[in-house]
Formats: structure tokens, sequence, C-alpha cells
């Protein structure tokens, strides 16, 4: 298959690890997302539908991976293509909910969130697609594991007060031996940090899964999680492939049992790293979104075909919530409007950005 992928460019975000693993499933894929260095590409204000149509080979599939960055580009609604999104954070924010009626297909990374996106869309084909291992990026090194606790994930102001935090804290001063929380690791840095550590620490968000619980086992590190819902136990055997904690005493507690108790330690992490090389990788995601896109699609993206009012709707909630202020005014000028009602259109997205 020919696909078409977008998203906003890093080496590390999960747009990244699933364009390689469309390709190593022998797929030809496109890069149509924003340009970042090194990465060429096209500009957020561009018409996708231009884009698509412009390339020598027509997509037969394109793909776009919800990221940071500013980045939904124009026309999805208007393409030949089939249309598939990956929505990723959905914890954060309603906006997503509108995205997902831009797109034939809809995938979401926690479960829990499934029907309340399929009744927000009216569409009954939305998926579960959880995170992800990059069997290229997060590997096990032959290391000795010289850290009690491993943890590598953000710690900055917005994670103030928050359970992260708490527990961060309550490690610390616990005494074990860890690795610097609080400092920037590249992505290689990360799969050896986690293979020095005998333990790798994970708190969810929100209760989801995230993607420290599959970075962690794949890189040969007994995980410790809080005991979240939302089909970890779909996905891990607790007690057996990853072990998870109720609260703060029991998470210092486990803690210091799986430390004093070698061989039960490496019996879990064993088996939580083969299980995340069996069933967890990005090849496995980028074949799952394959297969369901390969079925017939009773179902449409609802915004094909709609009212040009809806649809403009729609788009202007998705670049509101992404602080995409020029594509608003973009749109508000195509549309005729006056300067003052375009100021108006942009007015929310202003205020965000502002606030911010």
């Amino acid at each position: 298959m020919h696909i078409a992928i977008g998203y906003a460019w890093t080496n590390f975000t999960t747009g990244y690890h699933l364009e390689r693993a469309f390709r190593v499933l022998g797929h030809d894929v496109t890069y149509v997302g924003i340009p970042n260095v090194p990465r060429a590409g096209f500009g957020g204000a561009d018409s996708l539908r231009d884009v698509l149509r412009a390339l020598p080979n027509p997509p037969d599939l394109y793909l776009w991976v919800d990221s940071s960055g500013r980045y939904f580009p124009r026309d999805i609604e208007a393409l030949d293509a089939p249309t598939a999104c990956y929505l990723i954070d959905v914890h954060l924010g309603e906006w997503r909910k509108q995205a997902a009626r831009f797109f034939d297909w809809a995938f979401v990374a926690q479960q829990d969130y499934v029907a309340a996106f399929a009744a927000a869309t009216g569409r009954d084909n939305l998926h579960w697609l959880p995170l992800a291992a990059a069997s290229d990026a997060h590997v096990r090194h032959d290391l000795p594991r010289i850290y009690d606790i491993g943890f590598v994930g953000a710690t900055g102001v917005s994670h103030r007060g928050s359970s992260r935090a708490r527990r961060l804290k309550a490690i610390s001063e616990a005494g074990f031996k860890t690795n610097d929380f609080f400092r920037f690791y590249a992505p290689d840095e990360m799969s050896r940090i986690y293979s020095q550590s005998k333990i790798v620490f994970n708190t969810s968000i929100a209760g989801d899964v995230t993607m420290r619980v599959f970075e962690g086992t794949a890189c040969g590190a007994m995980l410790l999680t809080d005991a979240v819902k939302n089909g970890l136990s779909d996905l891990f055997v607790p007690g057996e492939e990853v072990v998870t904690y109720a609260d703060d005493a029991d998470l210092i507690a486990k803690l210091r049992h799986y430390l004093a108790h070698d061989e039960e330690r490496a019996r879990i992490a064993e088996a939580g790293c083969a299980r995340t090389r069996t069933d967890h990788t990005y090849e496995h995601r980028a074949q799952a979104i394959l297969d369901a896109t390969a079925q017939p699609n009773a179902h449409r993206a609802a915004l094909r075909g709609a009212a040009p009012d809806d649809i403009c709707a729609a788009r202007r909630a998705v670049y509101t919530h992404l602080g995409m202020l020029d594509a608003i005014l973009d749109d508000a000028r195509a549309a005729g409007l006056n300067p003052l009602r375009r100021l108006w259109s942009a007015a929310p997205c202003l205020a965000r950005r502002v606030l911010k």
C-alpha cells in the first residue's frame, strides 16, 4: 500500500514510530506533515487535497496522527483517498471529538474513551489502538542494572501538585538509587536508562495506559504502575507480566519487596518484555490500522458532504484548541467575513494563546 501520513514531526513522537513501522511491514510511506529540521514537509495552511493530488503515486490511505504542535491540515473531508486518525491524548480537551468527525476511521489510544468518542461522533467504527514500543528504539541494552528505579518523563510546571510529582518525591526521599528524574533524556538515552533499571516506575495521568508501560517492559525492566483499568489487564497480566500498586504507601512497599526479591522481579520483567515484543510494538499497531481500514466502511466521515457551515464550525473548534490563529483568520477571510467578524471568530483562539 501507499500510505500518506501527517503529523508534527520529531524523532520520538508516535507518528514517527508508526511511519517507520509501516515501512518495516513493506509499505510505501509519504510524509505530508509540517516541516521540521531536518524533515521536509508541507505548510499547515496548504490544502491537503492539493498536496496528495500532486504526488506521483496517489495514496491508498491518509493517516493523521495526533501529536504536539499546531497542525491540522485543510480539506481532509474532501480527499479522494480513505482517511484515518489516531487520537492519543484523549484525556485532554474535547476538540478531538470534533477532529474525529473529519475521518472515515478513528483510532483511540485509551480504551475508556472509545464509547464517548463513538457517542460524540455518532459512529460505531471507532477502534481502540493502544500505544506501543518501537522495536528499533525501545530495546534492551546489555548493561548492568545500576538503578533501583528508573523514570523518564515530563516533570515541568504542568505536573506540579500532580500524583506524578508527589510519587517521584516519595521515591527520591525513600533512599532508592535512581537516575535523575528531572533532566531531559534524548530518545536513545531513555532505552539505556531503562536497560540499567531494575524497576521502571509509572504513574498515569487521568487513568491512561501510557507509553512508559510499553517502553519500560520492552527494555527488560520490571514495570510498576498504578492499578488503572482502561484495558491494562487486556494488554498484560498483572502480577505476572507487570506489577500494579494501589496507592502511595503500596508503591513504596512494592518497590522494597521486588528489590529484595531478585528472582521474582526478573521473572516478571522477562514475561513483560516477551509480551511487549510479541503483541505491543508499533508494527502490531500499524498492521491493526491496515486490517481495520481494509474492511468495508458503511460509515464514512461525518463531515464528508456536510454543509460548509458545519465543516467550518468543526474545523474552527479544532483550530481554536490547537492555537492555529492564522488558519482561523484565513478561513474567515475565505468565507468573506468582514474584519470585525473575522476578529470575532478568532477571539476564543486568541484568548487561549494569551492565557497560556
